[in-house]
């Protein structure tokens, strides 16, 4: 009898293993991009401080856990700012004015990770 409880034990250990959450963060701890989402620009910056500052200020204040600034790349039309929220560093990227204005903030994870 003991044998068939310490295989039924064992069985519900590696049955309970394999529901361990992996999806929706790289091997790096950080939420993934969602697959089909816009380029995210990580380790480039070429936004100006004004679009950087405008955009990190409307995230923060619609967001908790701290936002990091990971890249930014600049365009006429409107510049891109990408960001990290949080422990699991949720991806966001803002499109703003190269002056600040009217910066618009979209959260780029899967939503299935949430």
């Amino acid at each position: 009898m003991k044998p068939l409880k310490i295989g039924i034990g064992l069985g519900a250990l590696a049955s309970l293993a394999a529901c361990v959450e992996t999806s929706g963060t790289s091997s790096g701890g950080q939420m993934d991009v969602a697959a089909g989402a816009p380029p995210f620009i990580e380790g480039r910056f070429g936004a100006s401080d004004a679009a950087v500052t405008s955009c990190r200020d409307l995230l923060a204040s619609q967001t908790t856990g701290g936002v990091r600034v990971v890249g930014s790349e600049f365009s006429e039309a409107n510049s891109a700012v990408y960001m990290r929220v949080g422990a699991n560093g949720a991806p966001w990227r803002c499109l703003v004015s190269e002056d600040g204005s009217n910066p618009t903030v979209m959260f780029m994870g899967s939503e299935g990770a949430l």
